[in-house]
């Protein structure tokens, strides 16, 4: 859909391109089905309490087309791809316009998040840029509201297929992942289960924001209400209806969810459950292991010690080298008082092998959950850990 408003540069076809040629500005790309979801989501937002409605006015805010401060439009193209199995093609903008560079970062979001999910990104974009790479931001199944009824398997395969995508029509030297929130974990789990000739090609990763969604749901009001809930999405689990829509429970207030994706993201030891403080070092070594170097190179499997197949690594043993930055926000608004976030922080590094594997963690002091009022310092960290990665 195009925006009727003139001062709003539209999306236009360019029938010599694989896609859209567009400006990014206001909602000049955004499509109708986004469009009626959007409105019902703002809609079914006036109807729920104070607390969660502020917590999905930031999603929300974040989902928006609108660039940054200065409103400058983010110029590139967008484009289909799609597994043969697929049943409709997913799409991905790609910035900038008729770039000669053959790195490529891809920007995930966290929850109800799509293009331009921080205001960060548009920086984060032009940055890049001027260091030889170019950003490239798909619209995951998982976008927007469609987070309830997906997972982070299915993203992961999405974002596999993305850069299996990137390798087939262009030349590409190196891979970058940048997760945001619950992006964070898609890109642990892509690292995880994607082929070993496309995590070869992923040469850096920088978790910002890496939070605890059980965590941050202990933050909100209704304790018992939220156990309850909890322990009747896993029962569904065990019993085989992990598909099964919660009908008393909207995910955020406005987000139809399954009791599968409801159980990973709220209980304890799923797939979402990456990043709380709780996990033992053990545990965190089981999900975190790989993200450095020699956790790509060798893999891991139960015959190492670990306890699920399900966290097992098939090796990559040609991996020129991978490094991860997990960049934590000093001021997080979804982090409860008690976690320590420096502790974690270095716990999360020693899980993923250590400085000597390529792992590390920054504090951006004060910083909100989605860097809002520390846009350029978090440009910095991205800009300087991929330059890092390929030098």
């Amino acid at each position: 859909m195009v925006s009727a408003d003139p001062k709003l540069r539209s999306a236009r076809y360019d029938a010599t391109t694989p896609g859209f040629v567009a400006d990014v500005a206001g909602v000049s790309t955004m499509n109708p089905t986004f469009a009626a979801t959007l409105g019902l989501a703002a809609a079914s937002a006036l109807l729920i309490s104070p607390a969660v409605r502020r917590r999905a006015a930031h999603s929300l805010r974040g989902s928006t087309f609108m660039s940054s401060a200065q409103n400058a439009a983010l110029t590139g193209i967008l484009y289909r791809f799609k597994k043969p199995e697929w049943p409709a093609p997913l799409t991905a903008f790609e910035s900038p316009i008729d770039h000669p560079h053959t790195r490529f970062c891809i920007y995930v979001g966290g929850l109800t998040d799509g293009l331009l999910a921080c205001k960060y990104v548009d920086k984060l974009a032009g940055a890049l840029d001027a260091q030889g790479w170019a950003l490239v931001q798909p619209v995951l199944s998982s976008a927007y509201t469609g987070y309830g009824c997906s997972s982070l398997a299915r993203d992961a395969d999405e974002l596999s297929e993305l850069c299996s995508h990137l390798m087939a029509k262009s030349r590409v030297d190196a891979l970058a992942i940048v997760g945001h929130s619950t992006g964070c974990q898609d890109a642990v789990t892509l690292l995880r289960v994607a082929p070993p000739e496309v995590r070869s090609k992923i040469r850096a990763a920088v978790l910002q924001a890496p939070v605890s969604d059980r965590e941050a749901d202990s933050l909100e009001p209704d304790p018992e209400g939220r156990a309850a809930a909890v322990a009747a999405a896993e029962a569904l689990v065990r019993n085989g209806k992990g598909g099964t829509l919660l009908t008393d429970t909207l995910h955020n207030g406005f987000v139809p969810i399954t009791a599968s994706r409801y159980a990973s993201l709220a209980g304890k030891g799923g797939p979402d459950d990456l990043f709380s403080s709780d996990l033992t070092d053990a545990e965190l070594s089981q999900r975190l292991g790989h993200m450095g170097t020699r956790g790509q190179r060798e893999g891991s499997s139960q015959a190492k010690g670990y306890d699920d197949e399900a966290w097992s690594v098939e090796p990559a043993p040609q991996h020129p080298g991978l490094k991860t930055c997990f960049a934590h926000s000093g001021g997080d608004e979804y982090v409860p008082p008690h976690v320590d976030v420096a502790k974690l922080s270095q716990r999360f590094v020693a899980a993923a092998g250590g400085p000597s594997q390529g792992a590390e963690a920054v504090i951006l002091e004060g910083a909100s959950h989605n860097c809002e009022n520390a846009q350029e310092a978090f440009v910095g960290v991205v800009c300087r850990v991929l330059r890092e990665a390929v030098s």
